[in-house]
């Protein structure tokens, strides 16, 4: 039977197997999909995991301004009046899709809290 600190390891350990993979793919998409003239995007774009109580909170996605605007798009002036209007791309959706994070993240860790809840559980005759 394994103890609360032994969970608390292994999720952090398969979030943070996670995260690599999501990394790679995040950069992946960014290359693909924008044209590098500093590769700034390319250096800045990451991604990383946060825990609240020894959960897995949330995941998080980093990167430049103009990344976020290829993503979802924009439509508005540009510094020198000129009307612009991008279509959206969805950079994140196909970075995680094609990483297939979310279904295995969320297998692995409802296994490890399933294994908590029945540690916990203590059944009577």
């Amino acid at each position: 039977m394994t103890g609360a600190i032994d969970i608390a390891q292994r999720e952090k350990e398969i979030t943070s197997q996670a995260v690599k993979k999501l990394r790679a793919a995040v950069r992946q998409a960014v290359a693909t999909t924008s044209q590098s003239r500093t590769g700034e995007a390319l250096k800045i774009a990451n991604a990383g995991s946060r825990f609240k109580f020894g959960r897995l909170q949330r995941i998080t996605l980093k990167a430049p301004y103009y990344t976020f605007m290829q993503n979802y798009g924009f439509e508005g002036k540009k510094s020198n009046g000129v009307n612009q209007r991008l279509k959206a791309t969805d950079v994140f959706a196909k970075a995680i899709d094609s990483s297939n994070i979310l279904e295995n993240l969320a297998d692995e860790i409802s296994e490890i809290r399933l294994d908590q809840v029945t540690a916990l559980i203590k059944f009577k005759k």
